[in-house]
């Protein structure tokens, strides 16, 4: 049996609608400084750029939409 096959038969997986769940998950406004913060004092390889950078526009609307 092949790895299709095998993906074919399992099951999908159910996300779970728990708040609670992703409450504990999310970051609050200080986190998000503290974050913010860390990653402005680090340097950083050219090859990890673009990673950063997505993850620091996510971590600002993130923020922004605290800050409101």
């Amino acid at each position: 049996m092949n790895l299709i096959d095998k993906l074919k038969q399992s099951k999908p997986i159910s996300k779970v609608n728990n708040p609670s769940l992703s409450f504990q998950n999310s970051l609050d406004l200080k986190e998000i400084t503290i974050i913010l913060n860390m990653i402005k004092e680090s340097k950083f390889q050219g090859k990890d750029l673009e990673t950063i950078y997505n993850l620091v526009v996510k971590l600002q609307s993130q923020y922004t939409t605290l800050d409101k």
